[in-house]
């Protein structure tokens, strides 16, 4: 009985780990497919314009700062829900323990080498050193913690940008008004040829992000 449980449960993180890699590839795919493989991002574009033309119609072209507001929320909630569900936070918290201490250690040590005190200095040496050598035993796995949520969001995120970015790009939108700024057209382009639809939608996902991650406990930074 207690073997059959193994077996089940064995089989049960196999299949978690292939549709995590099959994800993971998905979303990595999005993410690099949109520079190398021509016609993607249209391709993207068009195929969530079936969900997402029927939202913009009904808000109104007029008002398409608000539809891109309401996708801000949308993929605010999904990163951060898939950031909360994908990360060992344990991990991310020893991590940063471990930063902690190195810190520390570097202050006590400049205040050793003040002092001349070459005992301490040995000592604290020593200690930095069996610290450090922890840390690396799991930066592999730390990196990959920090790129799994990545290539999940990207799976959502990239395709809802395609979507904007062809939506833009042949309707017409009238002009927006940004404070400072002035009279800006959403297509023109912003700081690192960005064009200004992506800077009002930094503007609306930065602090719903915030909100979203506070009431949902989710630690801050990763």
């Amino acid at each position: 009985m207690v073997s059959k449980e193994r077996v089940a449960q064995q089989q049960k993180q196999q299949m978690k780990k292939l549709l995590e890699s099959a994800l993971m590839a998905l979303g990595f795919f999005i993410l690099f497919g949109i520079i190398i493989v021509p016609g993607l991002r249209e391709g993207l574009g068009s195929a969530l314009g079936v969900v997402l033309d029927p939202l913009a119609d009904a808000v109104g072209v007029d008002h398409f700062l608000i539809t891109i507001l309401i996708l801000a929320v949308i993929t605010g909630i999904y990163t951060t829900v898939v950031q909360k569900y994908t990360m060992n936070w344990e991990l991310m918290a020893k991590s940063k323990e471990y930063q902690k201490q190195i810190r520390e250690l570097q202050k006590e040590l400049m205040e050793a080498k003040r002092t001349n005190n070459k005992t301490l200095m040995k000592k604290l040496e020593k200690k930095k050193e069996e610290i450090m050598r922890k840390q690396t035993q799991f930066s592999g796995e730390m990196f990959r913690q920090q790129m799994k949520p990545m290539a999940y969001i990207g799976i959502i995120t990239i395709p809802i940008f395609m979507w904007i970015w062809r939506y833009v790009d042949i309707t017409v939108i009238s002009s927006v008004i940004f404070p400072l700024m002035g009279e800006k057209e959403l297509a023109a382009r912003f700081v690192l040829g960005l064009p200004y639809w992506v800077f009002w939608y930094m503007i609306c996902s930065i602090p719903i992000a915030q909100v979203i991650r506070k009431a949902i406990g989710l630690q801050s930074g990763i």
